[in-house]
């Protein structure tokens, strides 16, 4: 009888071991520190249980973090995967081998640079005088002054818009590569049937990619939840609480203003029941 080997436990054990540790052992802390009543300014703390958590949902500034958070998930990933799938499409239709190949050289770059080198970058490109981003709308009003990073209803947008620019043209590069890698007959027999080329991609090419498509998408909103420091060197959350997500908030309650660690603990708490709920159930929904 051959007897099974020791040697995958052996290297798997230790690893897992630590994988768990450095995983559950920041996740318990920051739930026991969400209990209790710490703050930076004194060395000393009780226990007051669920009450943080209480206070969340009557802080209008909390609820406010909530909507910019969901808004900033949705415009970050729907715009990203539109604008994935139709530059991929486009350059799977347009352009032969050695201009896909430069493109997809040219579309990697930005998603290499830094955040926060994007981020100041992009910054000074929407300068109200001096940013190119802005000189568009300077020449067709005759100078009038835009600034978008300092008007409520545009602030977010400008932010995202440096988002869907870097993860955005690097996932078309991705979806490029897939629909090279389909088999040629499905694509050859629509164009057989007359079928035009919108109507080769809605209803062939794309649909043979829905499962590594959704796995772009579940990539990018876990990648948005993770844009403290775009939005921190872009805006700092505002103008105002404009661009103040989530994570930025849990910071400032926690560090700049007012070092309330226990409340923004339980913030960081809420956030990451919210994301696990979330994601199961859309994970659910698309298996179905």
């Amino acid at each position: 009888m051959r007897r099974r080997s020791s040697l995958p436990v052996t290297f798997l054990v230790p690893t897992l071991a630590i994988l768990l540790v450095l995983s559950m052992v920041p996740t318990l802390y920051a739930i026991v520190i969400a209990l209790q009543n710490r703050e930076l300014s004194s060395p000393g703390y009780s226990w007051v249980w669920f009450s943080n958590f209480a206070d969340l949902f009557t802080d209008r500034r909390f609820l406010n973090a909530v909507w910019v958070s969901v808004k900033w998930e949705i415009v970050t990933v729907v715009a990203t995967m539109v604008v994935a799938i139709g530059l991929g499409v486009l350059m799977f239709e347009a352009a032969g081998p050695r201009l896909r190949n430069f493109y997809c050289l040219l579309f990697i770059i930005p998603v290499l640079l830094p955040r926060v080198s994007a981020a100041f970058v992009w910054k000074f490109a929407y300068h109200p005088l001096y940013g190119i981003a802005t000189y568009p709308y300077r020449l067709l009003t005759g100078g009038l002054i835009f600034d978008p990073l300092s008007k409520p209803a545009t602030a977010l947008f400008a932010v995202a818009s440096v988002d869907v620019w870097q993860w955005g043209l690097f996932f078309a590069v991705i979806v490029l590569k897939l629909l090279e890698t389909l088999p040629p007959q499905p694509i050859e027999a629509a164009r057989l049937d007359h079928a035009k080329r919108w109507q080769i991609h809605a209803y062939v090419t794309l649909p043979m990619l829905k499962a590594p498509l959704i796995s772009l998408m579940f990539v990018k909103m876990i990648e948005s939840l993770r844009s403290f420091d775009l939005i921190y060197v872009m805006t700092r959350g505002g103008p105002g609480v404009a661009t103040e997500t989530l994570d930025m908030y849990a910071f400032s309650q926690g560090f700049i203003e007012s070092g309330k660690v226990s409340y923004a603990s339980a913030m960081a708490v809420l956030m990451m029941i919210a994301t696990v709920i979330t994601f199961t159930m859309l994970w659910k929904r698309v298996q179905a």
